[in-house]
């Protein structure tokens, strides 16, 4: 038997992986009877109020949007005899790190249309973060969590906090990975968005190459790397690869965070885009391969892309002038200032399996049902959805309402939600489970705007397409029904719910 002391409830099945600050245990919930995964926070910080405060901050912060697609969800936050606990989704396909680590091992190759998905499903779950003005600030391949469906979710939200919250970290504190860390994370600098993509691009790199962009040995050689090197191309150490790639992951690990592109799911699109012209089937981690035709339906080329930038003139003044910062950022990071150094470091086989901020249970990453009902009036003219080739904008676009709403900006968020809605609806594309986000995070906002009769139609499709968290959707209509006296949008008839049976939890 495991010697974890845990709650009655829980029955510890097996240790998963141990770091600096947590371990993660696999348990089984007895009351609900389904796998959970628990990080426990180690005994040796149970005295140290800091470690405590971020600990429960951890919890809190993933807590508010761990409701939302490719997010890790937390079930519980507690504390028994003294040791503070987290009780999170188990996830039975792993880490990404790990993933990587058994392709080196094995000599093999991840899918490259596989290492696609995962990023746009990282992108997804980080945009929607950076829209609740959450940045993680520790984004790597062993907190990309896979389920029994080999579906991603971001986890470990352990470094991370509200964007506008300064007291839990101060400016001058290096917080992070190495081998992900941005430049001005590296240099004591507050982590941002962009700080999040930029590792992000870094896990692009490590997929696509099959190895770290910045890997000279030491934590400490690593982030100057960062900070000072320019990113070595891609096509040169994977042949197989286009060129256009270089200049997409050169934006992305620009050392300016106003050079990387807006979002997430832009950076990730333009990605695909950029693989699109010439696209082996896999990538190597360590062979090379013949290129051979896309497996995916070809669709327009990308613009001709900037050469990646070579070593600016300019390059030498600027490590001089950066000096002093990245010496005082290495005297931090050599004394371990880098916390995530003393979980595991930069993804290490030797650290175990997983991360301590590993969380695992597998998540349905398609609840919307494929019954498609006609669709209500729209309450203006529809407005053109961007044009993209996949469902990255329409997911950014309802990301950006929803951030909107959480902070109770409804009216500012109708508009990208109307988007998101009408964009869904113009690429056909009902029957997706993001669709059915929208419609409510749509209907919220307006009832919220004191747009009741508006929402009611949209809360209605939204209950006729998905059972899902039925009963807040069930209350969010109800709410908009009496303000709006009962009344719906000319030419619909409210939908007869008697008999549907209620789930649990809510958008």
């Amino acid at each position: 038997m495991p010697e974890i002391d845990l709650p009655e409830r829980y029955r510890v099945a097996r240790h998963i992986a141990s770091g600096g600050m947590a371990a993660v245990w696999e348990a089984h919930d007895l009351l609900l009877n389904r796998t959970v995964a628990i990080k426990v926070l180690g005994a040796h910080f149970d005295l140290d109020s800091g470690a405590r405060a971020r600990f429960q901050r951890e919890a809190r912060t993933a807590a508010q949007i761990s409701d939302r697609p490719h997010i890790v969800t937390i079930y519980d936050i507690g504390e028994h005899h003294e040791h503070a606990f987290i009780v999170m989704e188990y996830f039975a396909g792993g880490t990404v790190a790990d993933r990587l680590r058994a392709a080196r091992g094995a000599d093999d190759a991840i899918p490259r249309d596989t290492a696609l998905r995962w990023l746009h499903e990282a992108a997804v779950g980080l945009d929607i973060a950076h829209a609740a003005e959450i940045v993680h600030r520790d984004v790597k391949p062993a907190n990309l969590m896979l389920d029994a469906h080999d579906r991603l979710a971001v986890g470990d939200f352990g470094i991370a906090r509200l964007a506008d919250d300064t007291q839990m970290t101060q400016t001058g504190q290096v917080l992070g990975t190495a081998a992900y860390l941005s430049p001005e994370q590296a240099l004591g600098q507050p982590a941002t968005p962009a700080s999040d993509r930029y590792a992000l691009a870094v896990v692009a790199y490590e997929l696509l190459v099959g190895a770290r962009p910045f890997n000279a040995g030491p934590a400490a050689a690593q982030a100057r790397q960062h900070v000072e090197a320019p990113p070595p191309r891609a096509s040169q150490a994977q042949p197989g690869l286009p060129p256009a790639v270089d200049a997409v992951l050169a934006r992305g690990l620009a050392k300016e965070p106003s050079e990387r592109p807006l979002t997430a799911t832009a950076f990730v699109g333009e990605l695909e885009l950029a693989l699109d012209a010439q696209a082996p089937a896999v990538v190597e981690p360590t062979r090379r391969i013949p290129a051979v035709a896309p497996t995916e339906p070809t669709r327009r080329a990308p613009p001709a892309p900037r050469a990646a930038p070579s070593p600016a003139p300019g390059e030498r003044e600027r490590s001089r002038r950066y000096a002093p910062l990245v010496i005082l950022a290495l005297a931090a990071l050599a004394i371990g200032a880098i916390a995530a150094l003393a979980s595991g470091g930069g993804d290490d086989p030797s650290s175990g399996a997983g991360s301590a901020g590993s969380t695992t249970a597998t998540r349905d990453g398609n609840g919307a049902s494929s019954k498609k009902p006609s669709p209500p009036a729209a309450s203006k003219p529809a407005t053109p959805p961007p044009s993209s080739s996949g469902t990255a904008d329409l997911v950014a676009l309802d990301a950006r309402g929803y951030g909107l709403i959480k902070q109770g900006r409804y009216e500012e968020a109708i508009a990208p939600e109307q988007q998101a809605v009408d964009g869904f609806r113009a690429r056909k594309q009902t029957a997706n489970r993001n669709y059915a986000f929208a419609l409510y995070n749509l209907g919220t906002a307006l009832h919220r705007s004191g747009r009741s009769a508006e929402a009611i139609p949209y809360l209605e499709e939204r209950l006729r397409i998905s059972d899902d968290r039925r009963p807040i959707v069930e209350q969010e209509l109800a709410a908009a029904q009496a303000a709006a006296g009962g009344a719906t949008k000319p030419g619909k008839e409210p939908k007869q719910r008697g008999g549907d049976k209620e789930k649990e939890e809510g958008d």
